[in-house]
Formats: structure tokens, sequence, C-alpha cells
């Protein structure tokens, strides 16, 4: 929220003379609009530099699209390293067959995901840190061992962005099937979603739950299980 400090107003008397109604009347209606004018700049200068703040009426699906259709990097990312490395198949981003897993020849960096250059021989993979990271490292393929098996693809977004502004990254190897025991989605230091996106009506929804006891505290192990709004689903 921008919060503006109040405009101080200082009056000149020119005259002992105490000014007529209408004219007083017509100074207080001016000096109305222009608090009204500026709390509505106000707002809208909130909701635009935090959209976050807005609420959901519909989830925005997101594919990520590292490459352009001809093969160079998406305009929009700027290559902040570059390394060569061993692929193999993203244990992240399991819905795209371009999704690779990639340690470095040198210093064994991990990077998931990374996503192959389309081509009939894929030498060079851009890994993002983020789905809307504005760098990327570029990666030349020294072993690329290809996608998952056609059977394990399967349509689910690797990050989600919830309608409070939290982010939650796919879990290794999540379970779906054991929603009450097994995160999905790790969102940070105790708070986690489970099962996947409910994807029944124009706001997706998952279930959360954040742990209670922190650091040795007391009390519940876990809070209880709730529903929470998807504000960005990205594949």
């Amino acid at each position: 929220m921008v919060l503006r400090r109040p405009m101080r107003m200082t009056f000149h008397r020119h005259s002992p003379a105490r000014p007529a109604a209408p004219a007083r009347s017509a100074l207080l209606t001016a000096v109305l609009a222009l608090v009204l004018m500026t709390a509505a700049c106000s707002g809208d200068a909130a909701e635009q530099a935090h959209p976050e703040a807005a609420p959901v009426t519909a989830t925005q699906r997101v594919t990520v699209e590292p490459f352009t259709p001809d093969g160079a990097p998406s305009p929009r990312l700027t290559v902040t390293d570059e390394a060569d490395a061993k692929c193999s198949a993203s244990g992240v981003d399991l819905s795209d067959p371009t999704a690779r897993r990639c340690m470095t020849t040198e210093g064994y960096l991990l990077y998931d995901p990374c996503y192959v250059r389309p081509g009939p021989t894929p030498d060079t993979a851009l890994c993002l840190r983020e789905p809307d990271s504005t760098d990327a490292v570029r990666i030349h393929l020294v072993e690329d061992a290809g996608p998952l098996p056609p059977e394990e693809i399967t349509q689910r977004p690797w990050y989600l962005q919830l309608e409070d502004g939290r982010r939650c990254v796919l879990a290794p190897r999540p379970d779906p099937t054991d929603p009450a025991e097994q995160p999905t989605y790790t969102c940070g230091k105790g708070d986690h979603l489970f099962g996947m996106p409910d994807t029944s009506a124009p706001v997706w929804t998952i279930g959360n739950r954040q742990d209670t006891d922190t650091a040795g505290g007391t009390g519940d192990a876990e809070s209880a299980l709730r529903e929470v709004d998807i504000r960005t689903a990205w594949f």
C-alpha cells in the first residue's frame, strides 16, 4: 500500500472579514474532491505495486517457454552463467518432456529444472530458479539421458503461487494418493501443500498445512489441513 502524507494547506487571511458561506462551501467541496481523488490514485498504485493483493477470480495457467520458436533464449531472459553438465529427466517439472535435471561437470552444481533447446540433437539447456525468473544459466550438454518415459509424464504444475503471494515448488517424488501424510508441494519451512490442485472451478484450490511447532516449541506438531486458493500455476 502506498501511503501519502496528508496535504498541508496554509490559508493567508488578507482581511479580518469572515469569508461568505458560499465561498467556504466551495472551498470545502474542492478539498474533499482532492482527498477522494488522491485516495483513489493511491489504491490503484497499491494494487499495481502488489498484484497479489487483488482477489483471485480465476487461476492463471502459464506454460514455461525459455526458448523462442527459432531456438534463441526468450527475450525476457538474461544468461548470467554457463557450464558443462550431464543431464537426465527433471524431478521437478514432470509435465514437459524438455525438462531436465543437470549436474555440472565442474563444481558439481545441481540445477532442476533446466529446459533443452528444441531440435533433433539437443545440445543446450536453460535453467531457471523460478518459472518467472529473468535470469538463466546456460548448460552445454555433455551427456543427456533424455526425458521421462511417456507413461510418467503427467500434467501437474511444478510451481504455484497462492492467493496470499506464497510460492510453492513441487516436492521430490510427490505421492498424490496419500495427501494426509506426504506433502506434494513445499512453500517453506513447515509450510506444505498436500494432494494435487482441484481444477474443477475457475479458482483452483489445494490443501495447505502449516506446522505450529517451531524450533523445539510446544503445541500441536501440525496444524489442520485447510483449502487455499491458487493465483498462478506454472507448467
